[in-house]
């Protein structure tokens, strides 16, 4: 395991760094230098080269062009509240392919999302091949008719005397949800994808169960960061929920799982007002 390295000559001791060590990688030295026990675990997350003043310390095996000076963003509490309150799933796109330099960037802010241990476990699958797009349609409308002869099972009225009225109540709402697909999917429509150009799914390790995290932690980040783009995204409930049918056309690493699926393109549409949420279910312990 790699350990950080730290320049005597460039240090000057203000210890910042045994500060937001959380390993005890770095540990104070009186009032002298700190100390590299090697005894310790070291996750190599860069913490302590980030908040070094004098790049006094660097970790073996990690570019140091990463380490780069950023300016810190005035982001007051109002902009980014009426920037979370107005982002609304897309489903609207236009006609126009996202550059590859643009996912590229994407991918580069996404990774950055944090993993359990600074792990970084997690890979990314971006389609943007319209014959592919079109063969994992085919595959979910498959899956769908498939998922929706249960779900009217699930919907009888034998069922209901077996499970409990919310359960019924809310598979009749799934099945007109997957009847309403299916309809515009018939007609020719594209209610899996709504003919987004770019898709791309998150994974993470199948044995991990911080995996879904990670995955989805960067799915989060990729959202975010793609609505200052002006790129619209959505999350896909049809393929986040069917990760072994993805799983047969894509090559999804072994040992990883598909957990986030996302659309994403250039949005038609920019919504300005909030909506209703339910107010939220809070326990307070004070």
């Amino acid at each position: 395991m790699n350990h950080p390295i730290l320049d005597i000559e460039k240090c000057t001791a203000c210890g910042l760094c045994t500060q937001v060590c959380g390993m005890d990688v770095i540990v104070h030295n009186g009032n002298g230098h700190p100390t590299i026990n090697r005894a310790a675990y070291c996750h190599a997350c860069g913490h302590c080269v980030a908040i070094c003043p004098q790049n006094a310390l660097s970790i073996p095996g990690m570019i140091g062009d990463e380490y780069t000076s950023v300016r810190t963003p005035a982001i007051s509490p109002v902009d980014m509240k009426a920037f979370l309150l107005t982002k609304r799933s897309c489903r609207e796109f236009k006609e126009r392919p996202v550059e590859k330099s643009v996912i590229a960037d994407l991918i580069a802010v996404a990774r950055m999302a944090p993993t359990a241990i600074n792990c970084q476990e997690r890979t990314f699958i971006v389609v943007t091949n319209a014959a592919k797009i079109a063969e994992l349609r085919a595959a979910l409308t498959k899956n769908i008719r498939s998922l929706l002869k249960l779900v009217k099972l699930a919907a009888s009225k034998p069922a209901a005397l077996f499970l409990p009225v919310e359960t019924q109540q809310y598979m009749h709402h799934l099945q007109a949800d997957l009847e309403v697909a299916l309809r515009y999917m018939d007609e020719g429509g594209d209610s899996i994808f709504h003919n987004a150009p770019c898709l791309i799914f998150f994974t993470g390790v199948t044995k991990d169960p911080a995996g879904k995290d990670h995955a989805l932690g960067a799915q989060h980040y990729l959202m975010l960061y793609a609505e200052t783009l002006g790129l619209g995204t959505c999350i896909n409930g049809y393929a986040q929920s069917a990760p072994r049918v993805l799983a047969k056309y894509l090559n999804v690493p072994k040992g990883y799982t598909i957990y986030g699926a996302l659309m994403l393109g250039y949005r038609q549409h920019t919504y300005r007002k909030h909506v209703y949420r339910k107010p939220a279910s809070v326990t307070y312990y004070e």
